[in-house]
């Protein structure tokens, strides 16, 4: 039985799974999949909790192909033998969803949306992710904290979302709670340059990029190079565009659909 956490709702149209960046849940796409409801856009959506992100176990294996493999599984179960669907990924969701696209996970991708992709790392970015991994859990005696500090580092914040969409962050830890991510998240480099330029080489299907045009991590021109596609920066919005503008989101996926 899988430990991964998949939800699925929607109608009987195209599939669509929405996966999410380092660190958050797949609340995050809250919004973008009520802007798709009220559209009355047809299609079957899918969210995941990566491995090691909010309500999935935890792994040893956190590289690309360790959470393709993972995701692979947990579709073929609910799609069932050879599923296809569409994939839109948010930073390391699109990590994802570009491994999971190379046709060798046994699962059919139509179109692959990759959103906010970082292709380079500073030195001190890199210390920052390696130290990250080392840290001591932090305990909070009540869960509201716990929750807040999810909130915070997910983007999970503001009136779109409720205690119950942060909750799914937390556990209950050594007499008090805890975010329920694996600190070992960010222990693995995370991919760069030819690296992901040799995984999007590898996408069998057709991919559309983009990212906020006030993302302060993200260089479009920077990842148009690296990733090999144009990329759509989206205005008015910075690396959580799901979050901030989820219309735009909206309109990328219903592009992906044909719509």
């Amino acid at each position: 039985m899988s430990d991964l956490h998949l939800e699925s709702g929607g109608d009987d149209g195209p599939a669509v799974l929405f996966l999410h960046g380092s660190g958050a849940s797949g609340a995050v796409w809250k919004p973008v999949l009520e802007r798709l409801r009220e559209r009355g856009t047809r299609y079957r959506w899918l969210v995941a909790d990566l491995p090691g992100h909010g309500r999935s176990g935890h792994r040893d294996d956190y590289s690309p192909e360790g959470y393709a493999g993972a995701m692979s599984a947990a579709l073929t179960g609910v799609l069932g033998e050879n599923a296809s669907l569409h994939v839109v990924g948010h930073s390391l969701g699109g990590l994802v969803g570009m491994t999971v696209a190379d046709g060798t996970h046994g699962v059919t991708v139509e179109s692959l949306t990759v959103i906010a992709m970082k292709v380079a790392w500073t030195e001190e970015e890199l210390a920052r992710r390696s130290a990250t991994a080392d840290r001591p859990v932090r305990i909070f005696p009540e869960e509201k904290e716990a929750r807040e500090l999810f909130g915070r580092i997910s983007g999970l914040r503001g009136p779109a979302f409720t205690d119950e969409d942060r909750a799914g962050g937390v556990t209950a830890r050594d007499g008090g709670y805890a975010l329920s991510a694996d600190p070992g998240i960010t222990g693995a480099a995370p991919a760069t340059g030819p690296e992901l330029a040799a995984r999007m080489r590898a996408v069998t299907c057709p991919v559309e990029l983009a990212c906020g045009d006030h993302d302060p991590g993200i260089d479009p021109a920077d990842m148009a190079e690296v990733l090999g596609h144009q990329v759509t920066v989206l205005p008015g919005a910075g690396h959580n565009v799901h979050i901030e503008r989820p219309d735009l989101i909206a309109d990328l996926v219903e592009r992906a659909l044909g719509r």
